[in-house]
């Protein structure tokens, strides 16, 4: 997957030596745990969203807001690993906090994305479907 967001960005999220600790010089745990957040946010975010364009993005063209959203959720992913001196409940806040407002972009209620940030689908097939089945029979014998 390519790389949104690299493991020094982490540093904004938790202190150097805190990560060194819970990644022990092995930098593939932290880009496991930042693809993973970006897979979870891909999946919200493509119901509506080019998501090939929006994480093929690199530098001040990223959204800020998504990137501090998937930096939430990695540095979440990364402390189950271990918990060194990490304030679980700031962490657990901003987890949640981050899950929030992409089930709230998933449901599309009312979010005013900037069309530069997160340019649109251009298919308009349906992404998801209805049925109306038939009431239960009740064969009696």
């Amino acid at each position: 997957m390519s790389q949104y967001i690299t493991v020094d960005e982490l540093k904004t999220h938790a202190y150097d030596e805190e990560l060194k600790e819970i990644i022990r010089d092995d930098e593939s745990i932290a880009l496991a745990s930042i693809d993973m957040a970006i897979e979870y946010a891909e999946t919200r975010l493509s119901k509506f969203y080019d998501t090939d364009i929006i994480f093929s993005k690199a530098g001040d063209d990223r959204s800020k807001l998504l990137c501090g959203f998937i930096k939430d959720i990695a540095m979440w992913y990364l402390i189950g690993l271990a918990n060194v001196s990490i304030d679980y409940d700031d962490k657990k806040f901003r987890y949640t906090q981050a899950d929030n407002w992409l089930k709230a972009v998933f449901k599309n209620q009312d979010m005013k994305l900037s069309q530069k940030d997160f340019p649109r689908r251009d298919d308009k097939a349906p992404t998801s479907f209805s049925g109306k089945f038939n009431p239960k029979r009740e064969n009696r014998y």
